[in-house]
């Protein structure tokens, strides 16, 4: 993976190298399993301190967008089921789920959940609402937003504090940032679903590349929305200080 590092950024470069690896991963820029650079070689090859690349991998591992192998490095975790033991004439169906299961469970998704959601592909039903899940209220209006041009359901905004007034024929959603918090904290029988991004690299390759002299202005309400925003110019090469927000 290529980062793009801008040192006279308002962007602390610990916070750079975080938010572009997450936006890699949640893109599937940067796909599961694929290693990392080493803290030295990261920072010899753009010139900043091991400290503040160590920093950044610290986060990530805390956060669970990173794993560490003993002896090999850094990998953007993901899941490892290996294969059960199962006797010969067990049923191919029951390895496969075993499979599923244990891949989920690598992942965060309790067994609970995969059914509530293997029910909801098998027997799809009918939302009366959905709830978005978000603290940010800029960002609230922008998801509302999109959900609403997409489904024809009222959509609106919930609290963290208030997920137990979703009835059961409500769908949750939320960005994946914030989806590990929405699932510790949901009542069983609530359907929840985390929204996806789209790759940052896919929706830019259909634009040309602005001029040099080109200022692009960013407007929103949302604090997190411009952050991220920053984020993803500079991911892609583009000078921060030609950018307003």
């Amino acid at each position: 993976m290529r980062f793009w590092i801008t040192k006279n950024s308002e962007v602390p470069i610990h916070e750079q190298l975080v938010r572009q690896v997450v936006l890699a991963i949640l893109s599937e820029d940067l796909p599961a399993g694929d290693k990392l650079p080493s803290i030295r070689a990261l920072a010899r090859r753009y010139g900043i301190h091991s400290n503040t690349v160590s920093a950044a991998y610290h986060d990530l591992l805390n956060q669970g967008w990173l794993e560490l192998r003993r002896g090999s490095g850094l990998y953007v975790r993901h899941p490892n089921p290996g294969r059960p033991a199962a006797a010969e004439d067990a049923h191919e169906l029951d390895v496969l789920l075993t499979n599923l299961l244990s891949a989920a469970r690598d992942r965060g998704h309790p067994p609970l959940e995969v059914l509530h959601r293997l029910e909801q592909m098998i027997l799809p039903r009918d939302y009366t609402h959905i709830a978005v899940i978000e603290t940010d209220p800029g960002m609230v209006e922008i998801l509302q937003a999109e959900i609403r041009e997409q489904v024809p359901i009222p959509v609106e905004a919930i609290e963290l504090s208030r997920l137990a007034d979703i009835p059961t024929s409500g769908l949750a959603v939320a960005l994946p940032t914030r989806a590990a918090a929405v699932r510790e904290r949901l009542p069983r029988g609530i359907p929840f679903m985390s929204l996806r991004l789209r790759s940052v690299r896919g929706s830019l390759e259909e634009h040309t590349r602005p001029a040099p002299n080109t200022l692009i202005s960013i407007v929103s309400g949302s604090s997190d929305f411009l952050r991220w925003a920053r984020a993803v110019l500079i991911a892609v090469g583009l000078d921060p200080s030609a950018c307003t927000t």
